[in-house]
C-alpha cells in the first residue's frame, strides 16, 4: 500500500487498487521480463509509452523486485538477471523518462538483452498474437484524470499572469488541496510534491544553481 500511494500521489497510471490493476501488474511484469527486453529500440519505446503503464511506477518496481527474488529462490538464474535488467531500466525510466532511454546506443548499453547484444533473441512486437496493453485495459477514470493533468498543466504554462497552482519543479505535477509541495530549504524558490523529485531535480542540475537562486 505505500509504494501504492507514491504511484497515487505522482498520478502514475497505478494510482487505484483493483482486481483488473493487480491482474494487468502481473501480466504486463511478466510481459516485460520475458519479451519487451528483446524488443528493438522503436519497438521498446512503444511498449514503454502505450503498453507497461503500471510497471512505471513504484508498484512496477516492488512487483518487479518480488518476481526477482522468486527466481532467485528457484536458482534459475537467467530470470532473475532479466528482473533485474528490467529493474536497472524501470529505475532510469523515473530518472530520466525518454531522455536517456530514447537513445539508441544507451537502449542498447543499458539493456544486455537488447538485438543488438542477442540478435538470436529478438522479439517483435508485430509478431505477438496477444499483448496485454495498459491502454486497452485501462479503467476509464484513468484516461479522464491524464487529460484532465495535461489539460492543467498546459494552462499553468500558457497563463501570462499569476500561475494558477504552483508546479512541481521536477515534474511538474499541480498541487492540489490536499497535497501541497514543499520549497526547498536553501533557496527557498524551488517546489517539489516529493523527496525523490528534490533528489531527482538535485542531481539534474539544481545543485548547481541552488547556491545562486538563494541569493
Amino acid at each position: 500500500m505505500a509504494v501504492l500511494g507514491r504511484d497515487r500521489m505522482y498520478k502514475r497510471p497505478c494510482g487505484s487498487v483493483t482486481d483488473q490493476q493487480i491482474w494487468m501488474l502481473g501480466v504486463l511484469t511478466k510481459y516485460f521480463v520475458k519479451q519487451v527486453l528483446n524488443f528493438s529500440h522503436q519497438d521498446f519505446l512503444t511498449a514503454l509509452r502505450v503498453d507497461l503503464g503500471p510497471v512505471l511506477g513504484e508498484t512496477g518496481l516492488w512487483a518487479l523486485k518480488s518476481y526477482q527474488l522468486r527466481q532467485a529462490d528457484k536458482g534459475k538464474d537467467e530470470k532473475k538477471l532479466r528482473a533485474r535488467v528490467t529493474i536497472d531500466l524501470v529505475n532510469k525510466f523515473l530518472e530520466s523518462g525518454f531522455e536517456v532511454l530514447g537513445q539508441v546506443k544507451k537502449y542498447e548499453s543499458l539493456n544486455r538483452f537488447s538485438p543488438k547484444r542477442c540478435p538470436e533473441k529478438q522479439v517483435n512486437r508485430a509478431d505477438i498474437k496477444f499483448i496485454y496493453s495498459w491502454i486497452h485495459y485501462a479503467p476509464i477514470g484513468w484516461f479522464e484524470e491524464q487529460r484532465k493533468l495535461e489539460d492543467d498543466v498546459k494552462a499553468a504554462k500558457e497563463n501570462k499572469g499569476a500561475p494558477l497552482f504552483n508546479l512541481c519543479s521536477y515534474c511538474s505535477t499541480p498541487e492540489s488541496q490536499t497535497q501541497k509541495h514543499k520549497r526547498c530549504s536553501q533557496c527557498k524558490q524551488r517546489l517539489y510534491c516529493s523527496a525523490d523529485c528534490q533528489k531527482f531535480d538535485w542531481q539534474k542540475g539544481h545543485k548547481a544553481e541552488c547556491k545562486t537562486l538563494a541569493t
